[in-house]
């Protein structure tokens, strides 16, 4: 449920690089943030995914992505005082103060994959709304009146009460994957902002019985979730394009909090498990 910034700010961030030019970000400077190096090929459509860090990273500007290592990261605020640090190993630390804000990011890949298996292992969590898979599918050859043209995606593993899905949500089925049972919903969004400006689009989710205790090795099998919402006609369009006006399809291991009341912290891996 991030909300985008428009194409003005995009080209902003890459002039400014991985370093804001806000007020708020260069009083920061006790952050080492990098500058971008080489280029990641195939996404020079946004450019400031193209920026490549060599080394651990820790960003507190309100807009950042680029790769680190061998992943993606997104870390995207509207407010508030949030730090995302990654490491090259793919792990990574997300904290933030409490306040009247949005806040999403964490690694992943430029590009969402039927097949991928995601493996994660999570040590702390002291409050975010939303540990999750999240990501998105957009058919620019679908009508834009039709929302299932533009898919933004949520598998839960972790998640607070503030906000919850199955309440305003229509029900699919529930399923197992992994040894985990899930139960779908789907919501609609209407002209909300979105990877393809403001647009009407649905929200997939996948909501485990309960949230997944901490500190275990687990792999979401996102092929499993894919069926599940297809089993009640629920389509998920195309992961792995560059038509959308303001991202790329990418899907990553987010952690996510709004409006938090406190200050907090999550913390953990991402690697791909797939086989």
């Amino acid at each position: 449920m991030k909300n985008y910034f428009l194409k003005s700010v995009m080209v902003l961030l890459v002039i400014c690089g991985a370093v804001s030019c806000s007020s708020e970000d260069k009083s920061s400077a006790s952050t080492k943030e990098l500058a971008a190096g080489t280029p990641v090929d195939g996404i020079n459509k946004f450019q400031a995914y193209t920026q490549k860090y060599t080394e651990n990273t820790v960003l507190t500007q309100n807009h950042a992505t680029g790769h680190v290592g061998d992943l993606f990261f997104t870390h995207w605020k509207d407010g508030g005082t949030t730090s995302l640090t990654i490491k090259m190993d793919g792990n990574f630390n997300v904290s933030w103060q409490g306040g009247g804000y949005n806040y999403v990011g964490g690694p992943g890949w430029h590009f969402g994959y039927i097949n991928r298996v995601i493996g994660y292992n999570f040590a702390e969590d002291s409050g975010a709304n939303f540990i999750t898979v999240y990501g998105w599918g957009y058919d620019k050859n679908m009508p834009v009146t039709d929302p299932a043209h533009l898919v933004e995606y949520y598998i839960l593993q972790r998640w607070s009460d503030a906000y919850e899905p199955s309440q305003n949500g229509v029900f699919g089925k529930t399923f197992i994957s992994n040894g985990v049972e899930y139960s779908t919903y789907r919501t609609l969004r209407e002209e909300k902002p979105s990877i393809n400006s403001t647009s009407t689009f649905y929200q997939y989710w996948s909501k485990p019985n309960q949230p997944l205790a901490l500190g275990e090795n687990r792999e979401i099998i996102f092929a499993d979730h894919v069926k599940a919402w297809a089993d009640t006609g629920w389509i998920l369009p195309d992961m792995n394009n560059f038509d959308a006006s303001d991202d790329p399809t990418y899907q990553v291991m987010a952690v996510e909090v709004f409006n938090p009341p406190k200050d907090g912290t999550a913390s953990g891996r991402v690697w791909d498990a797939t086989k």
